[in-house]
């Protein structure tokens, strides 16, 4: 931990910057008090009065984003009794959420998840925590107090032009709460089946000028599954520790500094399906791996006057990883400005940012690199303006962003959106985009063992590897988008269309090398890919103290491979997605929620499944509070994800499960 922390003092807090409010949403009261289970009113649900920032990189009412956005509120994460962000997640209509086992996750939007998938960008507070190595998420080493997050934003679909390249399928921004709504001490205790025991803090307090800082750690260690993995004993125990903090400090009524700060340490087991370096046949192996992450942002926000605001943020973070087939260790540094600013009735939102990654890959019997990349960067700007064609009625927007990567050179990433409100209760809106996947760095120098072939039967099995290549173009998506929304006093439709085509899409071509006799899976970058669908999202309140919610999608994939090349992630094949959410109050202190999804299609080789969720909420007291959740509820043990041409994962049935948890407000 000191040499973590001793690498990051040579960064100073460098920021100055306005108060647009970018990611910055102050409410008034916590979020935990004594009305904790009072009835969620319809307003809080629909989008008419929701801010959000993600989808213009500036605050405006949900209800007008050109883009299929969704937000997911901090009282629907406590009502609905998820432990984690990808638990939280599933109840996000469109999400492709896939439980690999315990630990694992395969997550994306409007694409097949995989374990490793890269074209969703998620971000805390607008700090992206992808990895380098294969530019996605280690969903097990994001653990952060659900209790403190204000909402999650998600929008689906391209984002590549504010948030830069690898936003091409969607945006998951986790908004955390302004420390002037946690003045509180809070502690969360958790017990199931799964989680054998969780315990969460949070302190918070006031400072001079109107100031304020909260403290928040936890523990957690859960179970590993029944015996009943695919091919062997399941291994999927786990332990976390966190701890962190965020000072918000406010020097005059235009002046503000954020301060924040989390490290995470997770200690976990998995299941491999590795080749045998002798023999080269698949084995099934356990292997316990840990992460490290640390992280540390600054962001200083200023209002200049009525009409422009400036954002200035700094941040840096460290992944550090040990598996048994892979090392890594990353440091990486980002700096972001923003102007927002109004020229007479044209909104101009621009600015720029720099990233730079400190690579450090130890090559192991399993992966190694095949050129000394120690690290890469990249840097670019973007431009936004918004017209009022008709003012409160007709708006378009158009933008480009333009970054430079030591990859693939420059890239461009153009929008134009138009909306339209006919009246206060129908919203039209259209967009075309074009979005940039850069290759991971494992694309581009990595070669990983893979499971041997014989030519012949009889003979042994030839040694094969999948390597990457310094070849590699950046794949081009360009994405067209309908949506419509209609709004009265207790209901509201959210709908939305999409199609997108990708060129240089990753494939893989196999070559046989008869002076090595090894099979060489060669990653190529020359595939084509068309993704259509869409997503429809239905929120009702019949009558008070009872809400509901209903979610539907579709998403159909199609490759088109030259000649003696295949997918290397995912294959020709559909997915459909039904939820359906309900909040019912049963009495001041009592409520319960409920979440039914079904899933159906052949994305990822499994049979379609239908699952319960159920959680009751007790308020015990004015700061006393106990719930108890059923998981994974009628449909019994299944299989979320069976992606067997994936390296290394093997993944565990998923089984029903409980969690009782008391929460006190000190």
């Amino acid at each position: 931990m000191k040499k973590l922390l001793t690498r990051y003092g040579f960064i100073s807090l460098i920021v100055i910057l306005l108060n647009q409010t970018w990611f910055v949403s102050i409410v008034k009261a916590d979020s935990f008090d004594a009305n904790q289970l009072a009835s969620l009113e319809l307003d809080e649900l629909l989008a008419a009065d929701v801010q959000v920032t993600s989808a213009m990189k500036r605050l405006q009412n949900m209800s007008d984003s050109a883009a299929s956005i969704y937000v997911l509120s901090n009282k629907e994460i406590m009502r609905s009794g998820v432990t984690t962000v990808p638990d939280a997640l599933k109840l996000v209509p469109g999400m492709q959420i896939r439980q690999v086992d315990n630990n694992q996750w395969a997550i994306t939007l409007r694409s097949t998840a995989g374990r490793y998938s890269s074209k969703l960008l998620v971000m805390i507070d607008g700090q992206s925590i992808y990895n380098p190595g294969f530019a996605g998420v280690y969903w097990e080493a994001l653990n952060i107090p659900l209790y403190d997050i204000e909402r999650i934003e998600v929008i689906r679909g391209q984002g590549g032009l504010l948030w830069g390249s690898n936003a091409t399928n969607g945006v998951v921004n986790i908004i955390s709460k302004h420390t002037a709504d946690t003045h509180s001490a809070f502690v969360q205790l958790e017990k199931g089946s799964v989680v054998e025991g969780k315990a969460n803090f949070r302190v918070g307090g006031a400072l001079a000028n109107y100031s304020s800082f909260r403290l928040f750690g936890g523990v957690e260690r859960s179970e590993e599954s029944s015996a009943n993995q695919i091919s062997l004993a399941p291994s999927d125990d786990g332990k976390k520790q966190t701890v962190g903090g965020r000072v918000d400090l406010n020097f005059n009524d235009d002046t503000s500094l954020l301060l924040q700060t989390q490290y995470t340490h997770i200690n976990m087991g998995q299941n491999l399906k590795l080749s045998n370096l002798v023999s080269y046949e698949d084995e099934y192996l356990e292997d316990q791996y840990t992460r490290d992450h640390l992280q540390l942002m600054a962001r200083f926000e200023q209002r200049l006057s009525a009409d422009s605001n400036q954002m200035l943020q700094a941040s840096i973070s460290s992944q550090k990883g040990e598996q048994l087939f892979y090392k890594d260790d990353f440091f990486i540094t980002d700096i972001d400005y923003q102007m927002n600013t109004l020229v007479n009735d044209v909104q101009l939102d621009w600015g720029g940012n720099y990233r730079y990654n400190n690579i450090s890959v130890s090559d192991t019997d399993y992966i190694s690199s095949l050129t000394e990349v120690d690290s890469y960067h990249q840097f670019g700007g973007f431009l936004q303006a918004q017209f009022n064609l008709i003012p409160e009625t007709l708006k378009l927007i158009i933008g480009n962003k333009t970054e430079k990567n030591s990859f693939t050179g420059w890239e461009h990433q153009p929008m134009a959106r138009l909306s339209w409100r006919l009246d206060e209760n129908h919203f039209f809106w259209g967009a075309v985009s074009q979005g940039v996947r850069i290759p991971s760095l494992f694309e581009y120098n990595g070669n990983a063992l893979a499971k041997g072939i014989r030519l012949m039967d009889g003979y042994p099995l030839f040694k094969a590897d999948v390597v990457g290549s310094s070849e590699l173009e950046a794949e081009t998506s360009l994405s067209k988008e309908l949506g419509y929304r209609y709004q009265v006093k207790n209901w509201d439709l959210d709908f939305s269309l999409f199609h997108t085509k990708s060129k240089n899409v990753l494939a893989i071509k196999s070559d046989f090398d008869v002076s090595t006799n090894i099979l060489h899976h060669n990653f190529v970058a020359n595939a084509e890919l068309i993704t259509f669908g869409g997503e429809a999202v239905i929120k009702w309140q019949p009558f008070a103290g009872f809400t509901t919610e209903l979610g539907y999608s579709l998403t159909s994939y199609e490759y088109h491979l030259p000649e003696k090349t295949r997918e290397a992630i995912g294959y020709d094949a559909y997915l459909r997605q039904f939820i359906s959410k309900a909040n019912y109050e049963i009495s001041k202190n009592h409520s319960v929620f409920a979440v039914y999804r079904i899933e159906n299609g052949e994305a990822y080789g499994t049979d379609g499944f239908s699952v319960l969720d159920l959680n009751w909420n007790w308020q015990l007291s004015p700061i006393t509070s106990l719930s108890f959740s059923g998981m994974n509820l009628l449909y019994g043990r299944h299989l979320e994800y069976n992606n067997t041409s994936e390296t290394y994962t093997v993944a565990t049935y998923i089984e029903p499960s409980y969690l009782v948890r008391l929460t006190m407000k000190l």
